[in-house]
């Protein structure tokens, strides 16, 4: 079909319905605004409409906003408005036209009621979306008032908790990581009931009185997606009984609180644990990935042999093989066998930026901690690991 043809239908269309809708904007802008929203587009729902992205065009501005109903995200472009408007269009097909256009042009998009022209240079597509009447009406992402916290703060933050929140849907208040804020620092802490990650950070943030909340998973993943886009303005952040809203420039993201209550963390973390251990983290990272090799498909374990400053590492599988390594440590206690998952343990070393870790234990079956050697104070992060139980 060709675009005179295409610009027929859609005028015969628009003759019907009176709807209409265009704007020209380079194809780098609407590419990258596509990006940031595209991820929260849920893969499977019951409400066709969630699978659309929702175009709002007025002014000199254009708004793409994509929800799942407990996320959603909207971001504006600069953008030639020749007639405001509002479509909704199918996520998937629209991004992937997008991303295939001339990218040293502009696109121009002409909407009558629910078709939609995209005009490229000499490509033309025609695609159908969905009235905007069905798409879920989402409130407060209009804010001016608000806390400002650094992006990179927040990031390391998000990033060294996230990975210990739990996938199990039927303790809801796990899935979340909790996020603690006072006038002078901040905390966040994840746990799935075996593992637990906590740290905070020094950060000066304007609010009144200690505030709390759970945030869920994916909210935090986008945060850390687009927290390039903060810059030294950092992200603005505002938080209520029952969501919370992060603006980082032209976009921002509303996600729904998760209902508490969260585990009383600060019962669980040993304070008396004797025996410490001190090792360099990429070695003892290194020695554990190989070893796990051979680790059970379902445990993942591998056992911790302690002895004057050097520990074994070994793992065994019936039917398969056995590894075993040794690298050495700083330790002076008694001897002492540990057995921890390995996956677990590896992910706690990935996420520590320091050259060498502590670790705290006081018998096989108590949970053992796990922290950089050197941090100050303020800056106190610090991971919990259960032991699993050794089976010779």
């Amino acid at each position: 079909m060709t675009k005179a043809a295409i610009e027929e239908s859609s005028r015969v269309t628009s003759e019907s319905d009176g709807g209409a809708m265009r704007f020209t904007t380079p194809q780098t802008t609407l590419a990258s605004a596509v990006d940031r929203v595209l991820n929260v587009v849920p893969q499977k729902t019951t409400m066709p409409v969630l699978g659309h992205l929702l175009l709002e065009a007025s002014g000199k501005q254009v708004q793409l906003t994509a929800t799942d109903l407990d996320l959603t995200i909207r971001t504006q472009i600069d953008a030639d408005v020749a007639r405001k408007g509002t479509v909704t269009l199918p996520a998937k097909r629209f991004s992937e036209i997008v991303r295939q256009l001339d990218p040293s042009g502009d696109v121009e998009i002409d909407v009558h009621k629910a078709s939609a022209l995209i005009t490229a240079g000499q490509a033309n597509f025609r695609i159908l979306g969905m009235g905007t009447d069905e798409f879920p009406q989402i409130p407060g992402l209009d804010f001016k008032e608000g806390v400002t916290i650094p992006g990179d703060a927040l990031k390391k933050a998000i990033q060294k908790t996230v990975f210990c929140v739990s996938r199990d849907e039927t303790r809801r208040a796990l899935t979340g990581v909790l996020w603690e804020v006072s006038g002078s620092s901040m905390a966040m802490v994840g746990t799935d009931g075996h593992r637990l990650a906590r740290i905070c950070l020094p950060v000066e943030i304007d609010v009144e009185g200690d505030r709390d909340c759970i945030v869920p998973t994916k909210a935090l993943q986008q945060v850390v997606r687009l927290s390039g886009d903060a810059g030294e303005k950092g992200i603005l952040v505002k938080i209520t009984e029952d969501h919370v809203i992060f603006r980082l420039e032209n976009t921002t993201l509303f996600t729904r609180l998760i209902e508490g209550p969260f585990p009383k963390y600060q019962d669980v973390i040993p304070k008396e644990n004797d025996k410490k251990i001190v090792a360099r983290r990429e070695a003892l990272g290194d020695a554990l990935r190989r070893v796990s090799l051979l680790s059970d498909n379902l445990t993942h374990q591998v056992r911790m042999s302690l002895r004057p400053d050097r520990v074994v590492l070994s793992a065994r599988t019936q039917d398969i093989g056995e590894a075993q390594e040794e690298i050495e440590i700083q330790y002076g206690g008694e001897d002492m066998d540990i057995g921890f998952n390995a996956q677990y343990l590896g992910e706690v070393l990935r996420n520590i930026d320091r050259e060498e870790v502590l670790l705290s234990l006081s018998t096989p079956l108590n949970a053992g901690l796990i922290e950089p050697l050197e941090q100050t104070e303020e800056e106190n992060y610090l991971c919990l690991i259960m032991p699993l139980r050794l089976v010779d």
